[in-house]
């Protein structure tokens, strides 16, 4: 759901879009199926179908190297995103205040702010001197259930072609499935920014992730004999 604000903070525009996000081939695409809440037109939809096909398309074409290069990429981004996290826990000092329940989660409320003698290791991570926040960890697996943040100063992106003012807010909410896996259930914007070298813009926008499935799938293990194709007797 993403709103557009005036200089009051009134509502100017609304939009909620629904996307099915799925994985093909291992990579993860996002399809989609509704708009404010209403099925897609024909046309719309016809529109949807060609993309998929076309994403679909240049997996199935690809290269043995091109396939190597495009895991290889991947595993790049997974250990960037672990030493992230490192500098996630050298940016801030953490002090506990306070003990919360969160959906019936018992968590340890922490506060972090940034420390001044922070030395990024990472693309971007200069940003996290310009946030602060705080944490709801769960007491009982460590995990984090909540996070909201806030920017203390301005954030540019892209040689400047995004800035987020002081003052914007975020906040994350992480569900715990089946008592087995921690994912998103939610992610909120709200605050104001400029792009492109445009006028600025108040946005609130609130992302809710729902309706996780879980594939499951079997393996059937056969004799050789069976599984070799029988040549047919002349």
């Amino acid at each position: 759901v993403i709103q557009r604000l005036g200089k009051h903070g009134k509502v100017k525009s609304s939009e909620t879009r629904t996307f099915d996000v799925n994985f093909y081939y291992g990579e993860e695409y996002s399809r989609l199926i509704a708009v404010d809440d209403k099925p897609l037109s024909a046309e719309a939809q016809k529109k949807e179908d060609a993309k998929l096909e076309k994403f679909l398309a240049k997996l199935r074409k690809e290269s043995e190297e091109g396939r190597e290069k495009r895991q290889t990429k991947e595993k790049k981004q997974r250990e960037e995103g672990r030493a992230f996290l490192s500098d996630v826990v050298n940016a801030y000092d953490f002090q506990i205040v306070g003990n919360e329940t969160v959906d019936g989660i018992d968590t340890w409320v922490i506060e972090a702010t940034p420390r001044k003698d922070f030395h990024p290791t990472q693309p971007h991570a200069g940003i996290l001197s310009k946030i602060k926040g705080k944490l709801w960890i769960d007491k009982k697996e460590y995990n984090w259930v909540k996070v909201e943040a806030e920017a203390t100063d301005t954030i540019s992106f892209g040689l400047f072609l995004v800035r987020i003012h002081p003052g914007s807010r975020f906040s994350f909410e992480q569900q715990h499935l089946n008592h087995e896996v921690w994912l998103m259930r939610r992610f909120n914007v709200d605050g104001s920014a400029r792009v492109a070298l445009l006028k600025n813009e108040g946005l609130h926008q609130e992302d809710i992730f729902s309706n996780y499935k879980k594939y499951v799938t079997s393996v059937r293990i056969l004799p050789v004999e069976e599984a070799q194709p029988k040549t047919p007797a002349k």
